[in-house]
């Protein structure tokens, strides 16, 4: 794949957006800004990517997606240091377990600040600033691209689930929010999508128990997964690539589910 312009990541200390990360370096493009709230682990990504790819410019940026100011701070540092911004894996999230009854008004707008309103920050910033530049021609597409944004939901947002209400709520946002922005940008060469994976092993998970515990919660993960395993990080950073490229230009306001073949 060809990646002339400059990727940002939002959650690139870990999981899916580490992997998104270390992929965008291992298909070419030359400029990578990762940010996330975890600084620690943020470095450590960025030393990775630095030391396998030494041919990549990275840049670590601290940013918290339930802040505004947060946000546009850490676009205008990508802006500040490379020029411009190109390619958008919107991926930091949290969840938090709890029916409506049980999950506390505290719990639902932490879930709410980081799933659906950061998404929202980040699109907004990140497409003010595609808005401002001059499109970029790929090997990839004839087609001129101003920039191209995912937005990571989940097969949460396609579906409910009654222990994960609020999850799954904020979940169904990100894909609407998606849709519409991938719908009233597209004329100005923007795309907008939003990209659904299903149980992947990420921190979010959490470790599992040793024992007889461990296998019993490993089987509940897998029992509704077709492919009978949970997913890799780098198999979604896969599908981040596919919808930032030029190969996915007639591709927008839609959705992309990777879940393994959920029943």
């Amino acid at each position: 794949m060809d990646f002339p312009g400059v990727a940002l990541v939002t959650g690139g200390a870990s999981g899916i957006g580490k992997a998104t990360a270390l992929r965008f370096a291992a298909e070419g493009c030359k400029r990578i800004a990762i940010a996330d709230v975890n600084l620690a682990l943020l470095q450590k990504t960025e030393s990775e990517i630095s030391s396998t790819y030494p041919e990549v410019a990275v840049k670590a940026i601290l940013l918290d997606v339930r802040s505004q100011a947060s946000v546009q701070a850490a676009v205008d540092e990508v802006v500040a240091t490379f020029g411009r911004i190109d390619y958008c894996a919107n991926v930091a999230g949290i969840l938090r377990f709890g029916d409506t009854v049980v999950l506390s008004a505290s719990d639902f707008e932490l879930v709410y600040q980081v799933n659906l309103r950061g998404v929202f920050f980040c699109a907004k910033a990140e497409i003010s600033q595609m808005l401002k530049q001059e499109p970029l021609v790929s090997k990839d597409s004839p087609w001129p691209a101003r920039g191209a944004i995912v937005n990571v939901s989940s097969q949460a947002g396609l579906m409910g689930n009654g222990d994960l209400p609020c999850y799954v709520a904020t979940k169904h946002g990100v894909v609407g929010l998606s849709k519409s922005d991938g719908l009233k940008y597209a004329a100005k060469g923007i795309r907008v999508n939003a990209l659904c994976p299903g149980t992947i092993e990420t921190p979010i998970l959490g470790d599992l128990p040793q024992g007889e515990a461990g296998a019993k919660r490993a089987a509940e993960r897998t029992r509704e997964i077709a492919m009978g395993r949970v997913g890799q990080p780098d198999e979604i950073a896969h599908c981040v690539m596919f919808l930032t490229s030029g190969r996915s230009s007639f591709v927008t306001a839609t959705t992309l589910a990777a879940h393994g073949g959920l029943r």
